[in-house]
């Protein structure tokens, strides 16, 4: 599943995306107990909660009743931490990238995220570790001297359904800024979130970073004002935001 978080009556809603367009997924689902935002659907992934999801996305010939014409897109979880570095905020999809003044220029890292959720119990083994990953989602981490953004989106897609062998690529204004696989990331995500089970019981929705993915063109400069960045993986789609200036909106992709 590609799950999303869109905006509905100023709160977060939860959605899933089926065919580039967003379906409200709890109305589509029916059921007052399931979940009506992303954080509460990762504070509860087995069992039943995801069958009715998966079922209800079955039902095709209802998702036309759910769709949501245009949705907004927000970032698709507020995690209550971020590893590796401390992010002043974190952005969703289409979200202008706003650079702290004074502090040089801001570049960012390619990055896959890994969203968990949590664990029956407190410690990990690292045979453990995987099993606690609901799904994973793009991510723009954005830098100076220190980090100050993470952008994520466009969806979270379940972990049944990530192909981990497939590319993640980076452009700067439609050109190739960098590309690489997961394999090739920094950090192994089994080994931060053994690592971080072992200081703190893991609390759901709390989202892993990969590190920098792929190596940036050496040629290839911080993002001026007004540059438009995308990072695209095919299990996940494609995230786009803009370093100031105006912004466009775009269709679930």
């Amino acid at each position: 599943m590609r799950l999303v978080t869109y905006g509905w009556k100023g709160r977060r809603r939860l959605g899933a995306i089926v065919d580039g367009e967003v379906v409200d997924l709890p109305g589509l689902v029916g059921h007052p107990a399931f979940p009506s935002s992303m954080e509460a659907l990762v504070a509860r992934p087995r069992g039943t909660v995801m069958d009715a999801a998966r079922a209800a996305l079955e039902r095709t010939d209802e998702l036309p009743d759910w769709s949501v014409p245009d949705a907004d897109l927000l970032a698709p979880i507020l995690p209550p931490s971020l590893s590796q570095e401390e992010h002043r905020w974190v952005v969703g999809p289409d979200e202008v990238i706003q650079r702290p003044p004074g502090n040089g220029d801001a570049r960012f890292d390619l990055e896959i995220a890994a969203v968990v959720f949590r664990p029956k119990k407190p410690k990990l083994r690292p045979s453990d570790a995987r099993g606690c990953i609901f799904g994973y989602t793009l991510m723009q981490s954005w830098f100076n001297h220190d980090a100050f953004a993470a952008a994520l989106g466009p969806c979270i897609v379940t972990s049944d359904e990530f192909d981990e062998t497939l590319p993640v690529t980076a452009t700067v204004n439609g050109r190739r800024w960098s590309e690489g696989l997961i394999e090739e990331a920094e950090v192994d995500f089994s080994t931060q979130i053994v690592a971080a089970s072992r200081i703190q019981q893991l609390l759901p929705g709390e989202v892993f970073g990969s590190g920098t993915i792929g190596r940036t063109h050496p040629e290839r400069k911080a993002p001026r004002p007004g540059a438009e960045v995308e990072i695209s993986h095919p299990s996940i789609g494609t995230l786009y935001n803009k370093v100031a200036g105006r912004i466009r909106r775009r269709k679930a992709s």
